[in-house]
Parts: C-alpha cells; structure tokens; sequence
C-alpha cells in the first residue's frame, strides 16, 4: 500500500468533510445566534458534558482498539456492537433518572426535560461505532465525509426550522437526534458489514486491553474539556456560558476540523507504519510541518479580528465573547500539534503509556484551572491556555523516547512558522489601528495583508509546510 498516496487523499477527503460539515454547522450557528438567546446555547453546553462522558463508556475505547489491531475478526466487530447497544440503552435510562439531580445542581429544573431527550442521542450513536471504525481502518475517508456533510446538512434545518418556529432551546437538541440518525442511516447504507448473533466476551477482553485504557484516557479528557462548562454553569449564568460557548464553537470551527482531519488520518496510517520507526518519524515530522503551517497563522490572524468578526457575524449582543475567543485562539495554536504527537502514542499500541500521559497532563490542567478561577473567569481560560503549551513539553518528552522525536527537535521544526505567524499578527494589528475606516473594512483589509505577505515571506523562506501544500496541489492539477 502507498502510505503517502493514502495519507495525502485521506486528508483530503476528511477536509473536505470536515470542513464541509464544519461550515454547515457555522451557517447554522450564524441563524440561530440571530434567533436564540445566548442562554439556549447555554443550556445546552451545561448538559453536553454528561452526555460526552456518557458516550466515553458506550465506546469504551473499542473504536480505537479495532483501529490499532492489525486484523480483527468478524466476531470482534460484532462483540463490540452489542457492547455499544447495550451499554448505550444503560447510560440512557441512568441519565433519564439522574436528569432531576443534574437540574438541581444547576439550579434550573427545565434542564431536566431537555437532559432527558438529549440522552437519545447515546441509543442512536450505539448503532455507527463499528462501521465507523472499519471504514476510518480501510481509509475510506471519502465515504466517511460525504455521510458527514449530508447528515449535518439535514441537522441543520431541521435546528433553523424550529428556531424560526419559536421552539428556543429545543431547536438544538432536535438538531443532535436528527444529525445522528441521519448519519446512522447512511453509514448502513454505505457500508456492507451487519452484525449476526455472535459475542464473544474473550474477544472484548482481547480489545479492552487496548481500548480500556484509551476508555479512561478519553474520559479524563472529555472531563477536563468540560470542566470549563462545568464550573462556569455553576459560578456564573447561563448566560455568562452561552457567551464562552459561542466563543468556544467560533474558534474549534478552524481548530477542530484541522485537529480531526489529523487525527482521523494520523492514527490509522502511523498505526500501519508502527513497526518501521525511521518511516513513522519521517511522517510525523511532514504532518506536524504541514498541519502547523496552516494552524499557527489561522490562529493568529483570529486574534487579530477577534472583534469585527464576533459582531458581524453574531451581532453586537455577542460582543462579551470577544476575550473569551482570543484567549482560546492562543490555546488552540498548538492544539493540532498535541494532537499529531499523541497519535504517534497510541499508534504504537502504547496504551499505558498514553493513558498516564494524557492523566498527568490533564491533573496539572485541573490544577491551573481551579488555581485560574479565583480570578474570574478570564483567570480560567488563561488557565486552560497555560495547559496547552505545558502539554507539548510533555508529549515531546515522551515522544523523544518512543521515536527520538523530542522538543528541541519539534522547537526547530515549527518554531520559525509560530514565530512568523505571531510577528505577522502584531504588524497586521498595529497596521489596522492607524486606518481610519469603519472596522469591517479594516478587518478585510488586515486579513489580505496578512495572508499575502505571509505566502510571499512562505516563498521567501522556503517553508517545508508551504512546499508540502505546493506539491499536492501540482500533483492534483496534472491528473
């Protein structure tokens, strides 16, 4: 198999999915900011946390598990199946009973009702682990992204149909259930694997021995990425959380499809290639130039429009949120890069490993967050910003042992592009402050500054990123 051959249209059809499903999704979130009350998406953020655990256990890290297994058999596809079904059918009836709980420690009893129709989504979810897995193992990514984009088309309406129709709150839940059933479906029809009436608890035993710990990995994560939520729900309002949360979905539009796009790619690709350790370095370290490449200056420039952008396309209502994004913008420079050195762990079938790592990583971060908070909310987010930039440290430090890939390495590697990214932004901000035009056009104006002289000084400095995209892009256009 041509790896990079692979790899190169893996990432392209996962971007095209991605960034497809991502840009629904940022229509649909411009209407509904129009249409509902920070509050709703409040509401919504508060719950999402208990679903998101939820689902850790539904899974169980067998996803990951049939994905790192070089061959697994019929009956471990259909083994996890019925795991997922009914581990799925658990979580919903527990959090059908604890919704009432869940309101109160919310102060908000409607929250009870909304919890308790959101929690379908889990049943729903329970019926696409599997075929997912196989299509992410057989780098079928093009099927993949085409159920991505068609179901979050259909989401989508359906949340912009009831928010018109005055339904608030209920509008984004509807959105969740229809958007998975809809890519439920579609992953069957695309897929020709079906579960027959086999389980073997061995073959779980076998697949938990990896996926157990990845389980507890993701779920120290999920818990970590939520106890932002958590603790702002709690302390301050919902709508104080409906700000951060728009802020948050604003600057993951970018990050996350990247990050996704990587990690879908990445893992089952570096999977392959665990057993040839110069052939995975040298993968990593064009991933790491090339997601970066595009990461660092995205992210920077954002910083820069923070505040034009947050108004036009969210209106003026939305102006708290300006702060909120910047500082996560900070974050997220180097969220694809944490990304990429993980997948190198877990690639490598080193569950123990990864699972500590993520652990320790994730306490320090709980630490900085509680240690934050006393200053506010601002105080958490640098909090979290803080803890992206501990976690690259660690990654390096554990990556430089298991493929000698350490941080002075990645330092000369990508050090340059953030540099340039970040002296680019200062300009372009300074720059802006001494046009007397009306802020939109301002922003337009700083946002082609910075990317042509960012090409050119690309171009100038000969950056492997740039070349990377270059020829892709020739080898494309020749075909």
């Amino acid at each position: 198999m041509d790896y990079k051959e692979k790899t190169i249209s893996g990432m392209i059809w996962t971007g095209i999915g991605k960034f497809g499903t991502t840009g629904l999704a940022f229509v649909s979130n411009l209407v509904l900011a129009r249409l509902l009350l920070p509050s709703d998406f409040g509401c919504v953020a508060m719950l999402q946390v208990f679903i998101a655990i939820s689902s850790i256990f539904v899974t169980a890290g067998f996803g990951a598990a049939l994905i790192q297994k070089k061959e697994p058999s019929h009956i471990d596809y259909t083994s996890v199946f019925y795991w997922n079904l009914a581990a799925s059918l658990f979580f919903f009836w527990l959090l059908f009973f604890c919704s009432p709980a869940i309101a109160n420690y919310y102060k908000m009893p409607e929250l009870s009702a909304v919890l308790r129709v959101q929690s379908i989504v889990l049943i729903i979810q329970a019926f696409s682990m599997v075929q997912s897995s196989q299509l992410q193992k057989q780098l079928r990514f093009k099927e993949l992204s085409v159920r991505n984009i068609v179901a979050t088309a259909i989401g989508t309406v359906v949340a912009i149909v009831m928010a018109v129709l005055g339904y608030g709150v209920w509008s984004l839940v509807a959105s969740q259930i229809v958007t998975a059933l809809a890519g439920v479906l579609l992953l069957w029809k695309m897929s020709t694997w079906r579960p027959t009436w086999e389980f073997s608890l061995q073959s779980l035993k076998d697949l938990f021995a990896f996926g157990g710990l990845m389980a507890l990995s993701s779920l120290v994560e999920t818990v970590y990425t939520n106890l932002q939520s958590l603790i702002i729900g709690r302390l301050y309002s919902a709508t104080d959380l409906g700000y951060y949360n728009q802020a948050k979905k604003l600057e993951a539009m970018p990050t996350d499809s990247l990050s996704q796009v990587v990690n879908q790619v990445s893992f089952p690709v570096f999977a392959a290639l665990q057993d040839d350790k110069e052939r995975l370095l040298n993968g990593v370290r064009k991933n790491i130039k090339a997601i970066t490449y595009l990461n660092f200056p995205l992210m920077a420039l954002m910083i820069v429009v923070a505040h034009p952008l947050i108004t036009l396309l969210y209106g003026k209502n939305w102006e708290p949120s300006v702060p909120f994004f910047q500082i996560l913008c900070i974050s997220s420079m180097v969220y694809t890069l944490n990304t990429l050195n993980t997948n190198v762990i877990k690639s490598l079938g080193k569950s123990k490993i990864y699972f500590f790592v993520q652990l320790s990583k994730r306490l320090i971060g709980i630490g900085l967050i509680f240690f934050g908070v006393q200053f506010g909310i601002m105080g958490l987010l640098w909090g979290v910003t803080s803890v992206g930039y501990i976690c690259v440290i660690i990654n390096a430090i554990v990556n430089k042992k298991l493929i000698n890939y350490g941080i002075w390495a990645q330092i000369k590697d990508v050090g340059f592009c953030y540099l340039l990214s970040a002296l680019l932004a200062a300009a372009v901000y300074f720059l802006g402050s001494l046009i007397p035009l009306h802020e939109y056009l301002v922003m337009v104006i700083q946002m082609a500054i910075y990317c042509l002289l960012y090409w050119l000084l690309s171009i100038a400095f000969k950056m492997e990123g740039y070349q990377t995209y270059r020829e892709i892009l020739l080898s494309k256009m020749k075909r």
